[in-house]
């Protein structure tokens, strides 16, 4: 195991981020491919009575804490906000009109020419090219597969979460700063609601907002005090044991998540820095993961709507197969260069045009 470094000694972009994105958003695929077995084929039902999209997506808020975090620090608000709408949206937009062409020229009981001007579909859009907070995200699709109305996009519903969580983050950072003493109550009282929610039944926030409260702030917390926090490989491999050990142990579903969410931010963030070797390679190619979580169940219902996609291992095989070259090229030819789109009015360097486009969240 390697030795002790702390966590603010990591500078610039030699580290695991986009190799543990890819396997969130794998995770996703692989929730969804374990549906068609029932909730039984999913293994962390079983260990933790969540779904492994659940895990997923989890690392990607604990993630995006931290980098969103780091980018804040470096940015005004224009700029931050600039930042966060071109991660977010140009790729969504493209993969919003792209999935619902293919859907109503293919797969919808109406002629393209309705499907495309009917009222369901124009909602469709309005939902998903904003994903403001209470209004979208919209996972339903009408008359496509010969239904009334199909769950055609699922990931979709964390994205108005995750724009909830800039949006506070700035909020926070404009008017009280971005310091431990404020981002920390943040994280504790989002689990705490999560808690509570499970053993009482008692909401004080949506379980899901709670949830994503606390692993996006528990990241968050994890930027603002990375110079007191030590990245030990024996810390790490005690806190795998404990969590393996609760699920020995114990059945209690209660104990084991507790135990999974205290241990996960630490854990994400040791691998996101200390294993190297052959898996740096990774960097050498783009961040995949965005179009992979956002193409990914189209695709999957489009595969079982067409029979070929009847099992659990069917589904995730053939959803990887066409989803991955649609995500490389949404990587290459959309993401990356609409990072590089400086705030408008804003004179960027040519030592900044220069610089290799990386995300600072997936989303």
């Amino acid at each position: 195991m390697s030795g002790a470094s702390r966590l603010g000694d990591f500078r610039g972009r030699d580290n695991n981020f986009n190799l543990l994105r890819i396997v969130a958003a794998l995770l996703v695929v692989a929730a969804h491919a374990f549906s068609t077995g029932g909730p039984s084929a999913d293994p962390m039902q079983h260990l933790f009575d969540i779904g492994s999209g659940d895990l997923g997506v989890d690392i990607f808020f604990i993630l995006s804490g931290f980098l969103v975090t780091k980018s804040f620090a470096g940015k005004s608000i224009a700029q931050f906000t600039w930042a966060r709408c071109m991660r977010i949206f140009p790729g969504l937009w493209t993969s919003t009109i792209l999935t619902v062409l293919v859907a109503g020229l293919f797969f919808s009981d109406l002629p393209p020419q309705q499907f495309f001007a009917s009222r369901a579909t124009l909602t469709y859009f309005a939902h998903n090219f904003t994903m403001l907070p209470g209004f979208g995200a919209q996972e339903t699709l009408a008359h496509v597969f010969g239904r009334p109305e199909v769950t055609f996009n699922v990931p979709l519903w964390t994205l108005p979460h995750e724009l909830q969580m800039y949006m506070l983050l700035a909020a926070v950072g404009v008017t009280i700063g971005l310091l431990p003493r404020h981002i920390a109550p943040l994280a504790f009282f989002g689990g705490l609601a999560v808690l509570l929610a499970k053993v009482g039944g008692i909401h004080l926030l949506a379980i899901d907002r709670g949830r994503f409260i606390a692993f996006f702030f528990a990241g968050s917390l994890a930027y603002l005090v990375r110079e007191r926090i030590v990245l030990a490989g024996w810390l790490a491999a005690v806190l795998a044991g404990a969590l393996i050990a609760t699920v020995l142990l114990t059945s209690s579903m209660l104990i084991r998540q507790t135990a999974l969410v205290l241990t996960l931010p630490y854990l994400v963030l040791w691998c996101a820095y200390i294993p190297r070797g052959f898996i740096r390679q990774w960097n050498r190619l783009g961040d995949y993961s965005y179009g992979i979580y956002i193409y990914g169940f189209p695709i999957q219902v489009m595969l079982t709507a067409t029979g070929t996609a009847s099992s659990p291992l069917s589904s995730f095989a053939g959803t990887l197969l066409c989803v991955v070259p649609v995500a490389v090229m949404s990587w290459h030819l959309l993401e990356q260069h609409a990072l590089r789109i400086p705030l408008p009015g804003r004179r960027v360097s040519v030592s900044e045009k220069s610089v290799p486009a990386q995300p600072d969240a997936v989303g």
